[in-house]
């Protein structure tokens, strides 16, 4: 990837903005691969965020934070104000702030209306790596290289408190649901809680011999469950660790694994907890046992995440697949229902589309890729990056995609076109209206299998010889056409 030097930087930002954006709103359309709505990002790509309304998405980069129009993709402006570049960037959660955190070892907070700078945050020694606003949006955290997570009021600037204990870097910073606590983990193998009002260190979580991994593509280390009663930890000494928030106990060790866990996650209820490294496990919460050992990925496992129902876990590997799994079914394993294979090389992230119907990957070689989840078929390989595509995310609303790449940009990508369409074959009782009655019909028939008494194909929508959660997604889709 080429980078820019400091100077170079400062005269292209210094160009953008004198040519009144009429260049900028060029550039993310020249020669774009086909099927690509824009194309994002100037200098070395470091961080991408959303807006929480998802209209906006704002970039970390060497010269400095673009944010675009994710409808349109026009560059709004291009933020400067770091001297160096900036690692990490956060909406607060009304979307009218946007914090930054760079390797000039500063803090900058900005108005998202109009990019105007809000305050600066002094007082880390080192490159700051992580920023993180709590739920209310009253409170920044930030996280460096200087050992140190601050803890900053947004509406005055003013740190509040500064918190010490770490050795070495500090990667990770995390709320938890009630913006109470606050948790960091860093390379000197431990993970600390802090109260977020006093500043004092609740617990020292260790036990984690290495480091606990902060990022590693869309990989998350430190994850506290939706209820904010557990915290989980990855590390490289081959486990997952559960603690419990308020007395900083270790709940459970989970060991198993044999390699280094890149990622572990909460399903959407709590209930269970899926970690990846060299294999994919499902862990009980309330127990800490096993409940399954997903087995058939031959390299690492470096990103996992669940379908928002949680009955569903994908699954992306450097063995160049994405895996989806059945985790509801609770037979003796888990069920492995799709394979899906289309990759050259490794695979490095996946995302859901919000009502689970599609899935999106993104690997080595450079290709973003659309699966029909019903069917498990390829339904789009996207073309156009230059480089490794590291990270995809889908908007809120679930129109776009965004992926990241290793060549410095970004690309927008229209997803409705390359979404199964519903159809009227969940019709049911012939009325020409998918609705109520058609579901009755449906959850009837919901387990049936081929060979089965009463099992009737019609409402086998994706021809596997059973009626599950694929028919489910396909009639799901298919609700309200015709009425």
């Amino acid at each position: 990837m080429i980078k820019l030097t400091f100077s170079g930087l400062i005269l292209l930002s210094t160009a953008v903005l004198l040519a009144q954006n009429s260049h900028a709103q060029d550039y993310n359309r020249w020669s774009l691969p086909e099927g690509a709505l824009m194309r994002l990002g100037k200098g070395d790509v470091r961080d991408v965020v959303w807006s929480p309304d998802g209209t906006r998405l704002a970039v970390g980069t060497s010269p400095g934070i673009w944010l675009y129009d994710a409808r349109t993709g026009a560059e709004i402006y291009l933020i400067t104000g770091h001297s160096f570049r900036v690692n990490a960037v956060a909406f607060s959660p009304d979307g009218l702030t946007l914090a930054s955190g760079s390797r000039d070892h500063t803090v900058r907070l900005w108005d998202v209306a109009t990019g105007q700078e809000k305050n600066i945050l002094t007082g880390h020694t080192n490159d700051v790596e992580a920023v993180a606003f709590s739920q209310d949006g009253t409170t920044l955290a930030s996280a460096g290289s200087d050992s140190t997570v601050r803890v900053w009021d947004v509406a005055t600037g003013e740190e509040q408190h500064t918190l010490t204990g770490h050795v070495g870097k500090v990667g990770s910073v995390v709320f938890s649901p009630d913006g109470l606590t606050l948790a960091s983990a860093g390379s000197d193998s431990t993970v600390r809680v802090w109260d977020v009002a006093t500043g004092q260190e609740q617990h020292t979580l260790t036990g984690h011999v290495g480091e606990v991994w902060s990022v590693i593509g869309m990989a998350r280390s430190v994850v506290f469950s939706p209820d904010g009663l557990t915290l989980a930890s990855a590390g490289s000494d081959s486990t997952v660790r559960m603690w419990d928030v308020a007395t900083g106990q270790e709940k459970s060790t989970l060991t198993g694994h044999g390699t280094i866990v890149y990622s572990v996650v909460f399903s959407p209820d709590g209930s269970t907890l899926a970690s990846g490294g060299r294999t994919v496990r499902l862990w009980d919460v309330a127990t800490g046992q096993e409940k399954h050992a997903l087995t058939g990925h031959t390299w690492f496992v470096r990103s996992v995440a669940f379908s928002p129902d949680g009955t569903t876990l994908s699954t992306a590997d450097r063995d160049n697949t994405v895996r989806v799994w059945d985790v509801e079914t609770g037979q003796k394993q888990s069920t492995l229902t799709l394979t899906l294979t289309g990759h050259n090389q490794q695979v490095y992230s996946v995302a859901f589309l919000p009502d689970g119907s599609t899935l999106a990957s993104g690997g080595y070689y450079r290709t973003v890729r659309l699966w029909d989840m019903a069917t498990g078929q390829d339904i789009r390989t996207l073309t156009g990056h230059t480089a490794s595509v590291r990270s995809v995310v889908f908007s809120p609303d679930g129109k776009t995609l965004a992926s990241g790449s290793y060549d410095g940009t970004i690309l927008l990508w229209d997803v409705s076109p390359h979404v199964s369409p519903p159809t009227l074959a969940a019709d049911f009782d012939g009325d020409g209206a998918v609705g109520f009655p058609d579901f009755l019909r449906f959850a009837a028939q919901f387990g049936q299998s081929r060979g089965d008494a009463g099992f009737d194909a019609r409402f086998d929508l994706n021809g596997d010889g059973a009626v599950g959660f694929s028919d489910f997604v396909i009639f799901a889709r298919s609700f309200g056409l015709g009425s």
